[in-house]
């Protein structure tokens, strides 16, 4: 980020001995422009802030592509991403336990609770042993969020390891198999391939 201005100095508390600087920024990579801001107590010079660990605006919202997932599935993954972005986490640990939930659904398994369908995924070997207590993982931190128990805080570590997880559960049910139909096809296209064109085969006089 390359700063295009000095930086601009408040004091947003009134009397208290806090302050804010801000300053526009443009992304050497994007030249989109953002706003860095940095809240001390202590003054600071332009070059001290411009090193400092700042606070952005807007926030980056990134989410996920997932090209071999049912689009309203691969959406809601996405969402995800996007929440962890913004620092959202008990919204990330929500929508990742709605993924495998829709992932089940997608699979034809609608009967029981959560647990009863990762069950059964693992059952319909959709899914192997260690995918399924992935599965479960999402599961127990995703309950405590649509449970309302919010007395401990779900932390970035937490969030940012149930996406990994999910991304696995979606590898194994939908991106893996696509992936080796792929490869399956090619190489019989390979082995197999069309007749020649009429005529194509005829040597030249």
């Amino acid at each position: 980020m390359t700063r295009l201005i000095d930086p601009r100095i408040d004091n947003p508390s009134g009397g208290q001995q806090v302050y804010r600087l801000q300053a526009a920024f443009k992304c050497d990579e994007c030249a989109s422009l953002s706003i860095g801001t940095l809240l001390t107590r202590q003054s600071v010079t332009a070059s001290a802030f411009e090193n400092s660990d700042l606070d952005w605006q807007p926030n980056l919202i990134a989410g996920k592509q997932y090209a071999d997932v049912p689009s309203e599935i691969a959406d809601a993954a996405s969402e995800a991403h996007k929440t962890f972005s913004i620092d959202a986490f008990r919204a990330t640990a929500a929508l990742a336990r709605a993924v495998v939930e829709a992932t089940a659904k997608a699979k034809g398994i609608t009967a029981g609770q959560l647990y009863d369908k990762i069950e059964a995924l693992h059952a319909a070997d959709h899914i192997r042993p260690h995918i399924k207590d992935a599965a479960h993982e999402i599961r127990h931190l995703g309950n405590e969020v649509a449970h309302g128990d919010f007395v401990e805080p779900v932390t970035r570590e937490e969030a940012e390891e149930i996406l990994v997880l999910m991304g696995e559960v979606l590898d194994e049910v939908f991106q893996s198999p696509a992936r080796v139909a792929r490869r399956q096809a090619a190489r019989k296209a390979k082995a197999d391939p069309a007749e020649p064109a009429a005529g194509m085969g005829d040597s030249i006089p």
